[in-house]
């Protein structure tokens, strides 16, 4: 099992619009057209930033999918997260591999 898990750090002052966003449209636009599935969001409890943080992951059978996500979607979805929220949305993404 592969995970896509991206880090978010949401300016306070967008954070309700973006929050919704994100559940009404982000993350079903992801499991509809894209090979990832089981999306999980939770909410990143440390506090080394300002704003809020998130962890937004998403399941993927093997790397083959995570190919095909990297190849074909990665890019267009992060370029929507960016021209709706500009700066006031950081993120990175990490590739995990279930161990156990």
């Amino acid at each position: 099992m592969m995970i896509f898990n991206t880090t978010f750090v949401v300016a306070e002052e967008i954070h309700t619009a973006w929050m919704q966003w994100m559940r009404n449209t982000y993350i079903k636009e992801v499991v509809m057209t894209t090979p990832l599935t089981d999306p999980a969001f939770f909410k990143v409890l440390s506090k080394d930033v300002e704003g809020e943080s998130y962890s937004l992951q998403f399941s993927a059978p093997s790397i083959n999918e995570m190919k095909v996500w990297e190849k074909e979607h990665k890019d267009r979805m992060e370029q929507k997260i960016r021209e709706k929220f500009g700066e006031s949305v950081l993120f990175f993404s990490t590739y995990l591999k279930q161990l156990l």
